[in-house]
């Protein structure tokens, strides 16, 4: 079966953070691959947003080096490369302040779709959807799509919410986890309800136990000050393992609907018992082999914060009663694996 490639519709997609780690390693390269494959028109535009004091070029010196970086070199065209920097634009912006954001709205169009990617800690998703409306930019055409972790807790995920509900409506909000697009993740469904010969045996009684992994090899280089905030167990398991666990544990979704299958993942969710402290394992790297040690990069002698977590996890349901579920993941492993 041939993929069918189908370009979206013109828009300006804006980048808060696009100098950060996420943008440089997953976004930039993620949309020169869409442009690659022809989903991008030749109108839409991609806007990066920053504190960076930089010029448009010397941003499209970054973009370029993260292309080079972190896409396959099979997959380099430099004639494709050269296209897609020509859609790249760059604005410096003060997320708390008013610095920047009269040139964002200037370079903005009419009618036409207005995406906001915020690539940036939570504690800025308020700010800059406040400043977004407050400012003019924020219309019926405009979407925002906020990355995880969303809040600390559950306390501040409904005080987030609460903001970003102020500013725009549930239609225009996208809540995403970028892991959930691998192509391996994608096809876990399918696996499980889209082959008969499967569904009788995904149960109990013929799966003795289950194992997550994901394993990295890089440590938190150049973002140890963020991470050390959040921890392998905030930045990995509660969102991309815990998806993991919920498509593999969910039970077949009436229709495949984003609903239906959502309501699906939070029965599992519910049906998770709490896990007692025998049952989980924290681990911070250290030196070695010429690499530095996690409290270096996190620069935090003292730090407790875990950059290697695993969990054995038990899902209260008919279908898992008595098979635990073990999830692990953490960062300057042996083997990158997932």
């Amino acid at each position: 079966m041939v993929s069918r490639v189908i370009p979206v519709d013109v828009f300006d997609l804006v980048i808060f953070g696009g100098t950060g780690d996420l943008a440089r390693r997953k976004i930039l390269p993620g949309l020169y691959r869409r442009f690659l494959a022809g989903q991008m028109v030749a109108e839409s535009r991609i806007i990066g947003a920053a504190r960076a004091d930089l010029t448009e070029e010397s941003f499209r010196a970054q973009v370029r080096a993260a292309i080079e970086e972190f896409v396959p070199k099979a997959r380099q065209d430099a004639a494709a490369i050269e296209g897609f920097l020509g859609r790249i634009h760059y604005v410096s912006i003060d997320a708390t302040g008013t610095g920047g954001w009269s040139q964002l709205k200037d370079l903005m169009r009419e009618n036409v779709v207005r995406a906001f990617y915020f690539s940036v800690a939570p504690s800025l998703f308020g700010d800059i959807a406040q400043r977004l409306s407050e400012n003019g930019i924020a219309d019926a055409w405009s979407r925002i799509v906020v990355e995880k972790p969303f809040g600390r807790d559950l306390a501040s995920a409904r005080a987030l919410n609460a903001v970003l509900a102020k500013h725009f409506n549930e239609a225009q909000i996208y809540r995403i986890d970028h892991y959930l697009g691998k192509e391996t993740v994608q096809n876990l469904m399918a696996v499980r309800f889209a082959n008969i010969l499967f569904e009788p045996l995904w149960k109990a009684e013929y799966i003795d136990h289950v194992q997550i992994t994901v394993a990295e090899t890089v440590g938190v280089d150049g973002r140890g000050a963020y991470y050390d905030k959040s921890g392998a167990m905030r930045d990995m398991v509660q969102n991309h393992l815990m998806q993991l666990l919920c498509l593999i544990a969910m039970e077949p979704p009436y229709h495949f609907d984003p609903d239906a299958v959502r309501d699906e993942k939070l029965k599992v969710i519910r049906a998770l018992k709490p896990v007692p402290p025998e049952d989980i394992v924290r681990g911070q790297y250290g030196a070695g082999r010429g690499e530095k040690a996690y409290v270096v990069h996190a620069e935090n002698a003292a730090s407790r914060t875990e950059s290697y977590i695993a969990l054995k996890v038990q899902v209260s349901n008919w279908r898992w009663q008595g098979v635990p579920f073990y999830l692990r993941t953490g960062k300057r492993l042996r083997a990158r694996a997932s």
